[in-house]
């Protein structure tokens, strides 16, 4: 797709013809906030908007309100959580592995100083870890042509309590209808949600100067600002393209935050990038979770999502030895002689790995051995082991997991298993045995 240079099209995938089914919902300031169960629930309206390039509201068109729940964990967490399709907020599945060290806090909520409007959420160890500004924003109009802008949650976190570096949602326009980011927004087939959510958004406020690491396997530069990612893992053919196997929904801000999304899904993430004032996130299915970490330093900040995604167990001890590796071998007969040739000249070999090769068709990622090329693959492995040698089969390409919303199949690269099971697990990559170690 051509480049528009407008938000509807370039970064929430709308069809520029607008000949689709589908309809954008801005999120508007928040109608209720309550205490639940030590959670926070804030209800935010959401509105319809006309469909068209430049934004703005389909008044005829009745209001949808959704839940943002807010919470809070040690250390120095703060978990967003929205659902336009009736998803359950869990902490505890393949990519959420919490260390007895997170723990819940409970949060209430304090009204702000007489003269200001709005609300504090102060979490049961006495930090402020979210403020909801209901004041009316000041209006400095440059031209009487432009509309009201539209209104918005403005909310700001601080996932660590220090109010100097405050994460707030962003509300981002040039002008009233030409908008660059949605603070939450969230796109419906037909005119309702009834009918079915695609894809959901959140946007966070950025400063000019601020630098951008993670986002998992990158062939670039260290600092990511100013660039826009799919999260989708395929084959990266190389390592000088934006494919890659090992897309994290995670990075890190030069602000000391980490920011995790907490889905499978295929997303977007834009880093100051379509908009050099916001953080962009877009979600291919219409849920929202979100954990924002702070931290005085990046080693603080990884440590604590570590605490939440799992730690990578110690590898065995054979794997850390002497690997011998090429494009692929194509039979037991090439890597018994290869095995054989390296102990007849005295040279160390732990570890032989074998790419697509013992597929019964190469690149086709069956997971069976080639009847003809291996007719033994017990005996061949026992065989290498003897002679002190290890075996691991790689592959690529397969859609190995089918996640809990209909039609959604995604494609997980090489995986890390004997060495990092764990880290598999929290990246969705499929462990089985034999899948390529890198």
């Amino acid at each position: 797709m051509k480049q528009t240079n407008y938000h509807l099209f370039d970064f929430m995938d709308f069809d520029p013809s607008l000949q689709k089914d589908e309809f954008l919902w801005k999120a508007y300031a928040p109608t209720k906030i309550v205490e639940r169960e030590g959670d926070i629930v804030v209800t935010i309206p959401y509105q319809k908007q006309l469909y068209q390039e430049d934004m703005a509201p389909d008044t005829e068109t009745p209001q949808q309100s959704f839940d943002l729940i807010i919470r809070a964990y040690e250390p120095n967490i703060v978990r967003l959580f929205t659902t336009i399709s009736g998803d359950e907020m869990v902490e505890a599945d393949d990519m959420l592995q919490f260390s007895p060290e997170v723990k819940h806090l409970s949060l209430t909520v304090r009204s702000l100083p007489e003269g200001s409007a709005g609300y504090d959420i102060i979490a049961a160890n006495g930090k402020k870890v979210a403020t909801i500004d209901l004041s009316k924003p000041q209006l400095d109009k440059w031209s009487d042509l432009l509309p009201a802008p539209q209104p918005a949650p403005f909310i700001t976190f601080y996932p660590d309590g220090d109010e100097t570096k405050g994460i707030g949602l962003s509300d981002d326009h040039f002008s009233p209808p030409r908008y660059d980011a949605l603070p939450l927004g969230f796109v419906s087939r037909g005119i309702t949600s009834k009918n079915g959510a695609e894809r959901a958004t959140i946007s966070f406020k950025c400063t000019p100067d601020e630098c951008f690491v993670g986002t998992g396997e990158r062939f670039r530069k260290m600092d990511l600002s100013g660039q826009t990612f799919q999260l989708k893992n395929q084959d990266g053919q190389g390592v000088n393209n934006r494919r890659c196997y090992k897309n994290i929904p995670f990075y890190m801000s030069s602000r000391m935050y980490g920011c995790f999304y907490h889905t499978s899904d295929y997303c977007k993430l834009s880093l100051a990038d379509h908009s050099t004032r916001s953080v962009q996130f877009l979600n291919d299915h219409a849920t929202i979770d979100v954990f924002l970490i702070g931290g005085k330093t990046p080693e603080e900040i990884l440590r604590t999502y570590r605490m939440l995604t799992g730690f990578p167990q110690m590898p065995p001890l054979w794997s850390f030895g002497i690997w011998m590796s090429r494009m692929t071998y194509f039979s037991a007969d090439e890597v018994n002689e290869i095995c054989d040739r390296l102990r007849q000249e005295h040279y160390p070999c732990d570890v032989i790995h074998l790419d697509t090769g013992w597929f019964r068709t190469d690149w086709l990622c069956e997971w069976k051995f080639n009847p003809e090329r291996f007719p033994d693959p017990k005996g061949f492995v026992q065989h290498l082991k003897k002679e002190g040698c290890r075996t691991i089969r790689g592959g690529e390409g397969k859609p190995l997991y089918q996640s809990a919303h209909e039609d959604r199949r995604h494609l997980y690269g090489w995986c890390l298993e004997l060495l990092c099971p764990r880290l598999c697990r929290h990246h969705r990559l499929h462990l089985s045995e034999g899948r390529r170690m890198v």
